[in-house]
Protein backbone atom coordinates (compact mmCIF):
# COMPACT_ATOMS: atom_id res chain seq x y z
CA UNK A 1 0.00 0.00 0.00
CA UNK A 2 2.81 2.40 0.86
CA UNK A 3 4.56 1.79 -2.45
CA UNK A 4 1.37 2.24 -4.50
CA UNK A 5 0.40 5.45 -2.71
CA UNK A 6 3.92 6.85 -3.07
CA UNK A 7 3.99 6.05 -6.78
CA UNK A 8 0.62 7.75 -7.38
CA UNK A 9 1.61 10.84 -5.39
CA UNK A 10 4.87 11.00 -7.34
CA UNK A 11 2.96 11.03 -10.64
CA UNK A 12 0.63 13.75 -9.32
CA UNK A 13 3.62 15.89 -8.37
CA UNK A 14 5.03 15.54 -11.88
CA UNK A 15 1.77 16.69 -13.46
CA UNK A 16 1.56 19.72 -11.14
CA UNK A 17 5.09 20.77 -12.11
CA UNK A 18 4.96 19.89 -15.78
CA UNK A 19 1.75 21.53 -17.01
CA UNK A 20 2.63 25.16 -16.07
CA UNK A 21 6.07 24.77 -17.65
CA UNK A 22 4.60 23.19 -20.81
CA UNK A 23 2.18 26.09 -21.23
CA UNK A 24 4.61 28.91 -20.41
CA UNK A 25 7.97 27.76 -21.74
CA UNK A 26 8.45 26.08 -25.13
CA UNK A 27 11.92 24.72 -24.31
CA UNK A 28 11.27 24.08 -20.62
CA UNK A 29 12.06 20.39 -20.40
CA UNK A 30 15.36 20.94 -18.52
CA UNK A 31 13.38 23.06 -16.04
CA UNK A 32 10.94 20.19 -15.47
CA UNK A 33 13.81 17.73 -15.00
CA UNK A 34 15.58 19.95 -12.47
CA UNK A 35 12.45 20.85 -10.49
CA UNK A 36 11.01 17.35 -10.36
CA UNK A 37 14.28 15.60 -9.59
CA UNK A 38 15.06 18.13 -6.85
CA UNK A 39 11.61 17.87 -5.25
CA UNK A 40 11.58 14.07 -5.43
CA UNK A 41 14.95 13.89 -3.68
CA UNK A 42 13.85 16.43 -1.05
CA UNK A 43 10.61 14.57 -0.35
CA UNK A 44 12.46 11.25 -0.20
CA UNK A 45 14.85 12.66 2.40
CA UNK A 46 11.94 14.13 4.37
CA UNK A 47 10.21 10.73 4.29
CA UNK A 48 13.32 8.96 5.57
CA UNK A 49 13.68 11.48 8.41
CA UNK A 50 10.01 11.32 9.43
CA UNK A 51 10.03 7.52 9.27
CA UNK A 52 13.14 7.13 11.40
CA UNK A 53 12.30 9.73 14.06
CA UNK A 54 8.51 9.36 14.33
CA UNK A 55 6.87 6.46 12.56
CA UNK A 56 9.51 3.85 13.29
CA UNK A 57 9.66 4.53 17.02
CA UNK A 58 5.88 4.53 17.40
CA UNK A 59 5.47 1.39 15.31
CA UNK A 60 8.19 -0.77 16.89
CA UNK A 61 5.74 -2.54 19.19
CA UNK A 62 3.24 -3.03 16.36
CA UNK A 63 5.94 -4.47 14.10
CA UNK A 64 6.95 -6.93 16.84
CA UNK A 65 3.35 -8.09 17.23
CA UNK A 66 2.98 -8.38 13.46
CA UNK A 67 6.10 -10.53 13.20
CA UNK A 68 4.79 -12.81 15.95
CA UNK A 69 1.48 -13.20 14.13
CA UNK A 70 3.26 -13.78 10.83
CA UNK A 71 5.41 -16.53 12.35
CA UNK A 72 2.23 -18.34 13.40
CA UNK A 73 0.76 -18.22 9.91
CA UNK A 74 1.30 -21.30 7.78
CA UNK A 75 -0.06 -21.41 4.26
CA UNK A 76 -1.92 -24.53 3.22
CA UNK A 77 -0.49 -26.40 0.26
CA UNK A 78 -3.16 -25.36 -2.23
CA UNK A 79 -2.92 -21.74 -1.12
CA UNK A 80 0.86 -21.75 -1.61
CA UNK A 81 0.39 -23.19 -5.09
CA UNK A 82 -2.15 -20.47 -5.89
CA UNK A 83 0.20 -17.68 -4.85
CA UNK A 84 3.05 -19.25 -6.84
CA UNK A 85 0.77 -19.37 -9.88
CA UNK A 86 -0.15 -15.71 -9.36
CA UNK A 87 3.51 -14.67 -9.20
CA UNK A 88 4.28 -16.82 -12.24
CA UNK A 89 1.41 -15.28 -14.23
CA UNK A 90 2.57 -11.74 -13.45
CA UNK A 91 6.16 -12.62 -14.40
CA UNK A 92 4.87 -14.22 -17.61
CA UNK A 93 3.13 -10.96 -18.60
CA UNK A 94 6.23 -8.90 -17.84
CA UNK A 95 8.46 -11.25 -19.84
CA UNK A 96 6.06 -11.28 -22.80
CA UNK A 97 5.91 -7.47 -22.64
CA UNK A 98 9.71 -7.34 -22.95
CA UNK A 99 10.11 -10.07 -25.56
CA UNK A 100 7.15 -9.49 -27.85
CA UNK A 101 7.42 -5.66 -28.05
CA UNK A 102 3.98 -4.95 -29.46
CA UNK A 103 3.81 -1.87 -31.69
CA UNK A 104 0.80 0.37 -32.14
CA UNK A 105 -0.07 3.07 -34.65
CA UNK A 106 -0.30 5.65 -31.86
CA UNK A 107 3.42 5.16 -31.23
CA UNK A 108 3.99 7.55 -34.13
CA UNK A 109 2.69 10.28 -31.84
CA UNK A 110 3.23 9.31 -28.20
CA UNK A 111 6.63 7.61 -28.33
CA UNK A 112 7.99 10.12 -30.85
CA UNK A 113 6.76 12.95 -28.63
CA UNK A 114 8.83 11.54 -25.76
CA UNK A 115 11.82 11.17 -28.07
CA UNK A 116 11.51 14.74 -29.40
CA UNK A 117 11.21 16.14 -25.88
CA UNK A 118 14.32 14.32 -24.71
CA UNK A 119 16.35 15.17 -27.82
CA UNK A 120 15.32 18.83 -28.36
CA UNK A 121 14.16 19.97 -24.88
CA UNK A 122 10.94 21.30 -26.48
CA UNK A 123 7.46 20.60 -25.13
CA UNK A 124 4.73 19.81 -27.66
CA UNK A 125 6.11 22.37 -30.15
CA UNK A 126 7.18 19.91 -32.87
CA UNK A 127 4.81 17.76 -34.90
CA UNK A 128 5.82 14.10 -34.35
CA UNK A 129 4.45 13.10 -37.75
CA UNK A 130 6.46 15.62 -39.80
CA UNK A 131 9.15 17.09 -37.54
CA UNK A 132 7.95 20.61 -38.35
CA UNK A 133 7.52 23.35 -35.75
CA UNK A 134 3.98 24.05 -34.53
CA UNK A 135 2.05 25.89 -31.84
CA UNK A 136 1.40 24.12 -28.55
CA UNK A 137 -0.94 21.15 -28.90
CA UNK A 138 -3.09 21.84 -25.84
CA UNK A 139 -5.21 18.68 -26.15
CA UNK A 140 -2.14 16.55 -25.57
CA UNK A 141 -0.13 19.08 -23.55
CA UNK A 142 -2.31 18.70 -20.44
CA UNK A 143 -1.64 14.94 -20.49
CA UNK A 144 2.04 14.80 -19.63
CA UNK A 145 2.75 11.03 -19.66
CA UNK A 146 5.03 11.35 -22.76
CA UNK A 147 6.98 14.05 -20.90
CA UNK A 148 7.22 11.78 -17.85
CA UNK A 149 8.66 9.02 -20.04
CA UNK A 150 11.09 11.55 -21.52
CA UNK A 151 12.11 12.47 -17.95
CA UNK A 152 12.79 8.82 -17.12
CA UNK A 153 14.80 8.51 -20.34
CA UNK A 154 16.85 11.62 -19.48
CA UNK A 155 17.75 10.57 -15.94
CA UNK A 156 18.34 6.90 -16.80
CA UNK A 157 20.19 7.40 -20.09
CA UNK A 158 17.93 4.85 -21.81
CA UNK A 159 16.57 5.71 -25.25
CA UNK A 160 12.94 6.88 -25.04
CA UNK A 161 11.66 4.22 -27.45
CA UNK A 162 13.47 1.41 -25.62
CA UNK A 163 12.19 2.74 -22.31
CA UNK A 164 8.58 2.77 -23.56
CA UNK A 165 8.62 -0.62 -25.25
CA UNK A 166 10.93 -2.62 -22.99
CA UNK A 167 11.20 -0.99 -19.56
CA UNK A 168 8.11 0.93 -18.44
CA UNK A 169 5.97 -2.24 -18.29
CA UNK A 170 8.36 -3.74 -15.73
CA UNK A 171 7.23 -0.87 -13.49
CA UNK A 172 3.54 -0.57 -14.36
CA UNK A 173 2.35 -4.18 -14.76
CA UNK A 174 3.39 -5.32 -11.23
CA UNK A 175 2.04 -2.00 -9.89
CA UNK A 176 -1.41 -2.83 -11.30
CA UNK A 177 -1.44 -6.21 -9.56
CA UNK A 178 -0.37 -4.61 -6.28
CA UNK A 179 -3.47 -2.40 -6.57
CA UNK A 180 -5.65 -5.45 -7.24
CA UNK A 181 -4.02 -7.17 -4.26
CA UNK A 182 -5.07 -4.27 -2.02
CA UNK A 183 -8.59 -4.50 -3.49
CA UNK A 184 -8.66 -8.21 -2.68
CA UNK A 185 -7.70 -7.61 0.95
CA UNK A 186 -10.72 -5.32 1.34
CA UNK A 187 -13.14 -7.46 -0.68
CA UNK A 188 -12.35 -10.68 1.20
CA UNK A 189 -11.61 -9.23 4.66
CA UNK A 190 -7.97 -10.32 4.60
CA UNK A 191 -8.70 -13.95 3.64
CA UNK A 192 -5.44 -14.90 1.91
CA UNK A 193 -6.84 -17.98 0.18
CA UNK A 194 -9.73 -16.07 -1.41
CA UNK A 195 -7.41 -13.21 -2.34
CA UNK A 196 -5.05 -15.62 -4.10
CA UNK A 197 -7.95 -17.07 -6.12
CA UNK A 198 -9.12 -13.53 -6.94
CA UNK A 199 -5.63 -12.52 -8.10
CA UNK A 200 -5.39 -15.64 -10.28
CA UNK A 201 -8.75 -14.81 -11.84
CA UNK A 202 -7.60 -11.23 -12.59
CA UNK A 203 -4.40 -12.56 -14.19
CA UNK A 204 -6.39 -14.91 -16.43
CA UNK A 205 -8.71 -12.08 -17.48
CA UNK A 206 -5.73 -9.94 -18.51
CA UNK A 207 -3.74 -12.70 -20.21
CA UNK A 208 -6.72 -13.82 -22.30
CA UNK A 209 -8.38 -10.41 -22.51
CA UNK A 210 -7.36 -9.55 -26.07
CA UNK A 211 -10.85 -10.18 -27.43
CA UNK A 212 -10.83 -6.76 -29.12
CA UNK A 213 -8.50 -3.78 -29.47
CA UNK A 214 -10.57 -1.83 -26.93
CA UNK A 215 -10.31 -3.96 -23.78
CA UNK A 216 -8.32 -2.86 -20.73
CA UNK A 217 -6.19 -6.00 -21.02
CA UNK A 218 -5.22 -5.16 -24.61
CA UNK A 219 -4.27 -1.65 -23.62
CA UNK A 220 -2.27 -2.79 -20.59
CA UNK A 221 -0.17 -5.40 -22.38
CA UNK A 222 0.21 -3.80 -25.82
CA UNK A 223 0.07 -0.05 -25.04
CA UNK A 224 1.49 -0.01 -21.52
CA UNK A 225 3.38 3.25 -22.11
CA UNK A 226 0.36 5.27 -23.30
CA UNK A 227 -1.58 7.55 -20.99
CA UNK A 228 -4.99 6.12 -21.92
CA UNK A 229 -3.73 2.66 -20.94
CA UNK A 230 -2.63 3.98 -17.55
CA UNK A 231 -6.02 5.69 -17.12
CA UNK A 232 -8.03 2.59 -18.02
CA UNK A 233 -6.04 0.31 -15.75
CA UNK A 234 -3.97 1.97 -13.02
CA UNK A 235 -6.08 5.06 -12.30
CA UNK A 236 -9.60 3.63 -12.46
CA UNK A 237 -8.63 0.52 -10.49
CA UNK A 238 -6.93 2.76 -7.90
CA UNK A 239 -10.10 4.84 -7.57
CA UNK A 240 -12.13 1.68 -6.91
CA UNK A 241 -9.56 0.53 -4.35
CA UNK A 242 -9.60 3.84 -2.47
CA UNK A 243 -13.39 4.07 -2.49
CA UNK A 244 -13.53 0.54 -1.07
CA UNK A 245 -10.99 1.51 1.58
CA UNK A 246 -12.92 4.62 2.62
CA UNK A 247 -16.47 3.25 2.58
CA UNK A 248 -16.09 -0.49 3.12
CA UNK A 249 -18.22 -1.00 6.23
CA UNK A 250 -20.42 1.15 8.42
CA UNK A 251 -18.68 0.19 11.64
CA UNK A 252 -15.25 0.89 10.13
CA UNK A 253 -16.22 4.14 8.41
CA UNK A 254 -14.60 6.54 10.88
CA UNK A 255 -11.45 4.44 11.05
CA UNK A 256 -11.03 4.19 7.29
CA UNK A 257 -11.90 7.77 6.38
CA UNK A 258 -8.38 8.93 7.09
CA UNK A 259 -6.65 11.91 5.58
CA UNK A 260 -4.23 9.62 3.73
CA UNK A 261 -6.90 7.89 1.64
CA UNK A 262 -8.64 11.19 0.83
CA UNK A 263 -5.32 12.80 -0.12
CA UNK A 264 -4.42 10.01 -2.54
CA UNK A 265 -7.94 10.09 -4.03
CA UNK A 266 -7.50 13.84 -4.60
CA UNK A 267 -4.07 13.21 -6.14
CA UNK A 268 -5.59 10.56 -8.42
CA UNK A 269 -7.67 13.27 -10.10
CA UNK A 270 -4.39 14.96 -11.01
CA UNK A 271 -2.89 11.68 -12.23
CA UNK A 272 -6.01 11.05 -14.32
CA UNK A 273 -5.55 14.43 -16.03
CA UNK A 274 -1.91 13.49 -16.60
CA UNK A 275 -2.99 10.35 -18.46
CA UNK A 276 -5.70 11.68 -20.76
CA UNK A 277 -7.96 14.70 -21.26
CA UNK A 278 -10.87 12.24 -21.47
CA UNK A 279 -10.42 11.69 -17.73
CA UNK A 280 -11.99 15.10 -17.06
CA UNK A 281 -15.43 13.58 -17.52
CA UNK A 282 -14.71 9.83 -17.11
CA UNK A 283 -13.14 10.14 -13.65
CA UNK A 284 -15.65 12.76 -12.48
CA UNK A 285 -18.50 10.54 -13.71
CA UNK A 286 -17.19 7.51 -11.81
CA UNK A 287 -16.66 9.40 -8.54
CA UNK A 288 -19.91 11.35 -8.96
CA UNK A 289 -22.08 8.24 -9.45
CA UNK A 290 -20.45 6.55 -6.48
CA UNK A 291 -20.87 9.67 -4.31
CA UNK A 292 -24.56 10.07 -5.15
CA UNK A 293 -25.22 6.36 -4.56
CA UNK A 294 -23.44 6.35 -1.18
CA UNK A 295 -25.15 9.57 -0.11
CA UNK A 296 -28.57 8.05 -0.84
CA UNK A 297 -27.74 4.73 0.83
CA UNK A 298 -26.35 6.34 3.98
CA UNK A 299 -28.56 9.43 3.87
CA UNK A 300 -25.56 11.67 4.25
CA UNK A 301 -25.07 14.43 1.69
CA UNK A 302 -21.59 15.16 3.07
CA UNK A 303 -20.27 12.04 1.34
CA UNK A 304 -21.10 13.47 -2.10
CA UNK A 305 -19.69 16.88 -1.12
CA UNK A 306 -16.39 15.38 0.05
CA UNK A 307 -16.05 13.35 -3.13
CA UNK A 308 -16.84 16.45 -5.19
CA UNK A 309 -13.81 18.16 -3.62
CA UNK A 310 -11.56 15.35 -4.87
CA UNK A 311 -12.71 16.20 -8.43
CA UNK A 312 -11.54 19.84 -8.22
CA UNK A 313 -8.32 19.16 -10.21
CA UNK A 314 -10.41 17.70 -13.04
CA UNK A 315 -12.55 20.84 -13.13
CA UNK A 316 -9.43 23.02 -13.20
CA UNK A 317 -7.85 21.08 -16.07
CA UNK A 318 -11.14 21.08 -17.95
CA UNK A 319 -11.40 24.86 -17.54
CA UNK A 320 -7.82 25.34 -18.80
CA UNK A 321 -8.61 23.24 -21.87
CA UNK A 322 -11.81 25.17 -22.66
CA UNK A 323 -10.36 28.64 -22.02
CA UNK A 324 -7.15 28.13 -23.95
Amino acid sequence: MTYVMGFLLSLALFELLAVPVIILKADGFPTIVALYLGLECALAMAGIIVYNFKVRRNAESEVTDMKERRDKVRFAGDETVLWLLVIGAVLFQVIMYICMEAFDGDDAYYVVQSLLTNETDTLYRIKPYTGMSTSMDLRHALASVPIWIAFLARVSGIHSTILAHSVIGILLIPLLYLIYYNCGILLFDGDSRKNAAFMMFVNIMYIFGNVSIYTGATFLLTRTWQGKSMLANLVIVSVIWLLLAIFKKDEEEEERQTLGFWTVLFALSIVAAMCSTASVFLMALLIGIYGITMSICRRDVQIALKLMITCVPLVVYGAIYLLM
